[in-house]
């Protein structure tokens, strides 16, 4: 019963401990995180003094959900340094070995808690991350133009419709539900030029039209103008506006549909979703992964223990290896390197490499 007792304390005495730090860096991180892109996009608040304070608090939560992926795993990295290091440093390690409780069982705590992390962020990136970004995407769109949409450069998109005709456009405009400056080509002879074009099947009504048809001459000319009219010849698939929204915006089980599913998707796309899916189901692992990697170099036994080459080595190598899959993503999505290799090796070698050193670490 005493033994029972003793592991009963200790027990809760490593959680609420790591629990309390954890909590504090995490919010720590993010605080200087708003702090920054406030001062980024101080002119357009400043500007547009109109904005709702809800609607910037909402937009800085959905920002909290959408960089959850590194925060959480950030904080419990330099949570686990914090707390092991002060076991190591205070002797308090000592005398729980002494009790008979190995270093490894002292970390459960720990791992219960990088476990609830790792399923939090799964669930996160299934049913919260899609509305988040969408959400900050409409937001960017109706309040942040100045320093976000005018300073970015986007490529053309091209869909293909069901009549074979096809949509060029720059960019969806979330918060008007509306492709922007877009070109239907419905033929080789025929253009429709439009400002904006909404994304509703049942009523594809496009701003600022011109229409161009091919004269005998081989020129295409002006003959009509529109300030607003409704394309019915244009023929939408019933989910075609959603391929505006881009693939990082879409839930795990909507992509996984989309790449089983979805006879429009080329062999290019295809990879694309492909990384999107093992990049969105692999990176809550580092919460997880994080606690193994750095608890054997806390455990060390050492008269001086060292601890800013540890947080300094630490945090350095959690930014290269998510920096490392930024760029796999990137390789994965244009088939330099097959997804499953792009995305899933770097944590094969992660996990290899950490519990290895955990397994041998006394």
């Amino acid at each position: 019963m005493g033994g029972i007792m003793v592991t009963k304390i200790w027990h809760r005495y490593m959680l609420l401990e790591f629990i309390k730090t954890c909590s504090f860096f995490l919010f720590s991180f993010f605080f200087l995180y708003v702090v920054l892109d406030f001062s980024t996009h101080m002119q357009d608040f400043v500007q547009q003094s109109s904005v709702p304070i809800t609607k910037i608090l909402l937009y800085y939560l959905f920002q909290f959900v959408k960089r959850a992926d590194i925060l959480l795993p950030l904080a419990l990295l330099v949570g686990t340094i914090k707390v092991l290091c002060r076991l190591n440093t205070q002797k308090e390690l000592v005398a729980f070995q002494s009790a008979g409780i190995k270093a490894k069982t002292l970390l459960r705590p720990l791992f219960f808690v990088g476990v609830f992390c790792t399923l939090a962020n799964l669930a996160i990136m299934e049913f919260v991350t899609p509305y988040s970004l969408n959400s900050i995407d409409k937001f960017y769109d109706a309040h942040l133009r100045r320093s976000y949409r005018g300073k970015r450069t986007d490529p053309l998109h091209v869909m293909q419709l069901e009549d074979h005709s096809k949509l060029v456009y720059q960019y969806y405009d979330a918060a008007k539900e509306a492709f922007f400056d877009v070109i239907w080509i419905k033929n080789s002879g025929d253009l429709w030029r439009m400002k904006y074009l909404k994304a509703d099947p049942d009523n594809p009504r496009g701003s600022w039209i011109d229409h161009l048809k091919r004269n005998a001459d081989g020129v295409f000319e002006k003959t009509q103008s529109f300030s607003s009219l409704v394309l019915s010849d244009l023929q939408w698939k019933e989910d075609l506006p959603r391929r505006g929204i881009p693939f990082e915006n879409r839930s795990i089980s909507e992509l996984y549909t989309l790449f089983k599913s979805d006879p429009l998707l080329s062999t290019y796309e295809k990879s694309e979703v492909l990384s999107h899916i093992l990049f969105k189901c692999s990176i809550p692992l580092l919460s997880l992964l994080v606690i193994i990697a750095v608890a054997p170099f806390c455990f060390v036994h050492t008269r001086n223990l060292h601890q800013l080459p540890i947080y300094g080595i630490s945090l350095f190598g959690l930014v290269a290896f998510v920096a490392l899959l930024d760029a796999m993503v990137i390789l994965g999505e244009n088939e330099t390197i097959p997804p499953y290799i792009a995305i899933l090796a770097p944590f094969a070698i992660l996990f290899g490499l950490s519990t290895w050193n955990f397994v041998k670490a006394r």
